[in-house]
């Protein structure tokens, strides 16, 4: 529903093009919130800017026009609008739902209430009273019980000048007193989405939005280009919190990644956490203050450390001058805590992109902190499977679920193991092109062991954060690990540990092998060790307990998921063959190239 506006009603043709077939209407749709839109300035300094602005463009109600024509009836309840320099499309509401048969109505009368003013021979003033009572009355919540659950924020519709343009979608909520009624902390969360010249749907979970904001409470929602909003020409079909006849509905269409202070589901945890510097890890701006006038903010550094602590890797994404942020860091004792920082003065997502990289680390475990709406959204049209936040969650982050890691010794240790892994490429590329002349010089060991309680934390941490080396893509519940340390003569619950002359790399796999069977149920292990041959020998020990039992094969249960690929990489080049049943290997052929580790295996271990 669109804001009315003074002596205006701007209509044009209808712009519906034949893919939109598919829009959500009654059929689909229980009910609908009609939240109000209104034009918008992203750089808006009212009442000031009227007067120094140069793109200031006053419409008949004198409010400056951030849209070519506003927001342009294109006709089936169609929005259209095109935006001028630092325009924005902004709505005000609660989440409450009007069923769709009187939503629908309401808004057929409020659309001929505003041809009817617009048209109407009464004085501006009192045509511009009568406008803001109609815009009252439209942004005003639905009386009495809600009888509609709130499923999903829809954002429907399509570019009209046939390009792809990205587009944030902010809800803001302030902190409100309670007046009588219920108190809201305030929030923030956000989505990014991208509309095309082809009719797109993008569905974000009101579950998410509802972890960072009250929906039962006023918030405003703001739809706003990325980049330079000048030119771009986009027809809305719908933009509206909404109830499905079928719960099944709601996940229809390209889901929008959301970022906020939660996303109400199950979350996936973060790896790594990469930080902006200026006025969001520290208060100033390097450039203009200078190494020695900017300060840390004490919720970062408190954030730093405790997450740090819980295995979390850090680094950081900023365009300062290097050796500049670099000294400042050196001055504050806390350079040490960020691995691979990228300053400088090129995109940010280049940056996270290249950390990424380093780290050996997908990008779907990484995200981005930064107090500059445009930074996270230049981060996240390039890497949609990054997750950002404002600098004004920085204090909540220990509490964040993303961050949501138990501390663990191996956890505290996780810093300093990448940082060893940094100083052994640094050798492998002094050592030159004989990588396993540099691998035997390196005195790998793996030490093997049965599963016992003390490792229980570190097995179950480790099955939750492992996705590429996971055969089976199970994340193991805590209580499905304590049940593997029960003694079973026909099963080797087996640890692996891993050491080198550069550090120890602690508990790094886990293997649940069926001795009666012959088959390996369930393996996972850390990436830090992936092509050292540290699989060649954990698999060479395990085959000698097969063939002890009488196997001549050696099987394995394997479950593809989405981001396990490198784990059929890694049984391609053990020798095993994919069969229907799974992947198999003769045990009569040795691996190769085992011997390169040393193992050290306990003697409750053999006996398991």
């Amino acid at each position: 529903m669109k804001e009315t506006v003074a002596g205006e009603y701007a209509t044009s043709a209808a712009l519906e093009p034949s893919r939109i077939a598919d829009r959500l209407d009654g059929r689909t749709l229980a009910g609908r919130s009609q939240i109000v839109w209104g034009e918008h300035c992203s750089e808006c300094a009212y009442p000031v800017c009227y007067a120094s602005c140069s793109f200031y463009d006053p419409r008949p109600d004198l409010n400056c026009r951030r849209f070519v024509a506003g927001i342009e009836d294109a006709g089936d309840s169609l929005m259209r609008i095109r935006f001028r320099k630092w325009g924005k499309l902004e709505g005000q509401g609660t989440a409450r739902l009007r069923p769709y048969a009187l939503a629908d109505r309401r808004e057929s009368r409020d659309a001929s209430l505003a041809r009817g003013l617009a048209a109407a021979p009464i004085p501006f003033q009192l045509k511009r009273s009568a406008t803001w009572r109609l815009n009252r009355n439209k942004a005003r919540a639905p009386h009495g019980r809600a009888e509609l659950a709130v499923d999903a924020f829809v954002l429907e519709g399509w570019s009209n000048d046939g390009r792809i343009h990205a587009f944030t979608v902010t809800f803001l909520q302030e902190a409100r007193g309670t007046d009588g009624g219920a108190a809201s902390e305030g929030g923030t969360w956000q989505a990014h989405l991208q509309l095309g010249p082809d009719y797109g749907r993008h569905v974000l979970p009101a579950g998410a939005i509802a972890a960072a904001i009250r929906l039962d409470q006023p918030f405003l929602v703001q739809v706003e280009p990325v980049g330079e909003a000048e030119g771009i020409d986009v027809t809305l079909a719908l933009a509206d919190f909404v109830a499905f006849h079928d719960r099944a509905d709601a996940v229809v269409g390209p889901s929008a990644l959301g970022v906020g202070s939660g996303n109400g589901q199950a979350p996936a945890l973060a790896k790594v956490l990469v930080w902006d510097l200026d006025e969001t890890f520290w208060t100033g701006t390097l450039a203009e203050d200078g190494s020695e006038g900017v300060t840390p903010r004490p919720e970062a550094v408190t954030a730093l450390k405790a997450l740090d602590a819980r295995g979390v890797l850090h680094s950081i994404a900023s365009k300062n001058d290097a050796n500049e942020a670099l000294t400042a860091l050196r001055r504050f004792g806390l350079d040490g805590y960020f691995l691979h920082p990228q300053v400088g003065w090129g995109p940010k997502s280049a940056s996270v992109a290249t950390i990424a990289a380093a780290l050996d680390l997908g990008l779907d475990s990484f995200v981005f902190v930064d107090d500059q709406p445009f930074e996270r959204a230049e981060v996240a049209a390039a890497h949609p499977r990054v997750r950002t936040l404002a600098h004004t969650e920085v204090a909540a982050l220990t509490q964040h679920p993303w961050f949501d890691h138990p501390e663990t010794p191996e956890a505290a240790r996780r810093r300093s193991l990448y940082q060893a892994e940094a100083a052994r490429g640094l050798a492998v590329q002094a050592s030159g092109s004989d990588y396993l002349a540099f691998l035997r010089a390196s005195r790998l060991t793996l030490d093997v062991r049965a599963l016992e309680a003390a490792d229980l934390t570190r097995v179950y941490e480790l099955s939750q954060r492992t996705n590429q080396l996971n055969f089976t893509g199970a994340k193991f519940t805590r209580p499905e690990v304590e049940a593997l340390v029960a003694p079973d003569p026909h099963c080797a619950r087996l640890t692996l540990r891993c050491a080198d002359a550069w550090g120890d790399y602690g508990l790094i796999g886990f293997a649940d092998l069926d001795l009666a069977a012959g088959e390996l149920v369930a393996f996972f292990m850390s990436c830090r060790v992936q092509r050292k041959r540290v699989e060649h020998a954990a698999f060479a020990y395990m085959a000698g307990l097969l063939a002890a039992r009488g196997h001549s094969e050696f099987a394995v249960r394997f479950d593809a998921t989405e981001r396990n690929g490198a784990a059929v990489r890694l049984l391609e080049d053990l020798g095993f063959a994919r069969i229907a049943e799974g992947w198999r290997r003769p045990l009569g052929r040795p691996f190769a190239e085992s011997d390169i580790v040393r193992l050290d295996v306990l003697q409750h271990a053999r006996a398991a």
